[in-house]
Formats: structure tokens, C-alpha cells, sequence
């Protein structure tokens, strides 16, 4: 209950709690139900998080934030559903962007992303949630 916030549909409003719990030295998981939906966030990802290092001349830092959002299309649903924001992304300094093509590299890529001292986007390919695989263990 104490490391598990349910929150409203607010994209903005989600990545900018992410973004206040890591400053003050949580280690913030931000999870984008779908990463279609990630641009009501951009300015509080590109503004904010990105920048948050350089403009305190390295004093501050919004690092052990990560985002997590479902990417890519799976052959069905539609317009907003299918798209791939990662390059509006991948062009802003002081962001590491990740998409993992497999099981184990995505577990892994996670737990890199969860302990980086930078803010990271975890753009989780759909087609994995539905890929029959490796068995893949989870240990912290």
C-alpha cells in the first residue's frame, strides 16, 4: 500500500508524481497504460525529467525514474492504439530510451532502466505481452 499508487488517467499528472518521487529519492516506476497516450505527458518528460540534471548544474537529479509504456502496433487497434512515439524521444538529451526485443532482454533492460541514475523510457513491445518464450525469472 505505502509503494503502490493507483492513480487517475493522467498521464501528465502520472509521469510528474514519477518525476517528484524520484527527486526526492524514491525510485519511481511511471507506468503509461499505453504509450499512444504518452503526449499529454511530453512537456512534464522533455521539459522536466530530461533537464532536470543540467538545469541544476548536476547538483539535482530525477534519476530512478522510469516509464513504462506499451509501444508498437500488434496488428489490430487502430490509430491509437499502433503508434511509435520512441523517436519523438530518442531526440531529446538527458533521456535514455529502451525497447527490448525479447523476454530476457526486457527483463533485464527493466532492471537496468529501475536502477540507471538517468530517467529512462521502457517502451514495452505488445507483441511480447502475447509471445509464447523463455521462462523468464524475476529476482531482486
Amino acid at each position: 500500500k505505502d509503494r503502490v499508487f493507483n492513480t487517475p488517467l493522467c498521464e501528465q499528472g502520472i509521469v510528474g508524481f514519477g518525476i517528484g518521487a524520484a527527486v526526492a529519492g524514491a525510485t519511481a516506476i511511471a507506468e503509461i497504460q499505453f504509450a499512444d497516450y504518452i503526449f499529454p505527458a511530453f512537456d512534464q518528460i522533455v521539459n522536466e525529467a530530461a533537464k532536470y540534471r543540467y538545469r541544476s548544474g548536476n547538483l539535482f537529479d530525477c534519476g530512478n525514474l522510469t516509464i513504462r509504456a506499451p509501444w508498437g502496433c500488434v496488428g489490430h487497434g487502430s490509430l491509437y492504439h499502433s503508434q511509435s512515439p520512441e523517436a519523438f524521444f530518442t531526440h531529446c538529451p538527458g533521456i535514455k530510451i529502451v525497447i527490448p526485443r525479447g523476454p530476457l532482454q526486457a527483463k533485464g533492460l527493466l532492471l537496468s532502466c529501475i536502477a540507471d541514475n538517468n530517467p529512462c523510457i521502457f517502451f514495452e513491445p505488445k507483441i511480447l505481452y502475447r509471445a509464447a518464450g523463455k521462462s523468464v525469472h524475476i529476482s531482486f
